[in-house]
């Protein structure tokens, strides 16, 4: 089943590099340590919203629409 997550966790390692190098200390062990629980993602989404345009280039919506469909996806294949 974690493998169904590596999608989403490389988008998200992506993004992580994007971050300031103390947001990185914290989001990074978020990122390794997810299993794909639903409290986990709201975590990872809460956390996406804190750090505002450092997550991407463009519409921040389109960043978390990108997000979300990787997490469902992962989750249709458990």
């Amino acid at each position: 089943m974690e493998k169904n997550f590596e999608p989403l966790k490389e988008r998200l390692r992506k993004i992580n590099e994007r971050l300031d190098p103390d947001e990185q200390a914290y989001f990074g062990p978020l990122i390794e340590k997810f299993k794909g629980e639903t409290s986990e993602f709201q975590r990872v989404m809460r956390d996406l919203g804190k750090f505002g345009d450092k997550i991407g280039e463009g519409s921040k919506f389109a960043i978390y629409r990108e997000v979300q469909h990787l997490f469902d996806d992962a989750n249709r294949k458990k």
